[in-house]
């Protein structure tokens, strides 16, 4: 994954499982229609997070085009948790081979 913040590109390295559980308890936990600001800044700074402090939450907000926020965000939660999905799928019959 990449973002580009005031014409620098930054590219998060692999998540670690904390990141997977908070991407998780994120989306259970937030009314994605009815953000508040405190949410929108746990979403944020869980992007900052992902990307292991490359930037900070203000660098988002003042580098980073209103119309590109909300799909970012979406995308690294989808990534986080949809990498853990693809390798579930590869165990057959729910054997995680453990």
């Amino acid at each position: 994954m990449e973002i580009v913040l005031n014409d620098k590109t930054y590219i998060a390295p692999a998540p670690k499982a904390r990141m997977v559980r908070k991407a998780i308890e994120m989306t259970e936990t937030t009314d994605f229609n009815h953000l508040k600001a405190t949410e929108f800044d746990n979403l944020v700074n869980f992007v900052v997070d992902l990307y292991a402090g490359q930037f900070t939450l203000d660098d988002i907000y003042d580098g980073l085009d209103a119309n590109k926020l909300l799909p970012i965000i979406m995308d690294c939660l989808n990534n986080v948790v949809g990498s853990v999905g693809a390798k579930l799928e590869q165990f057959p019959n729910g054997q995680t081979g453990a």
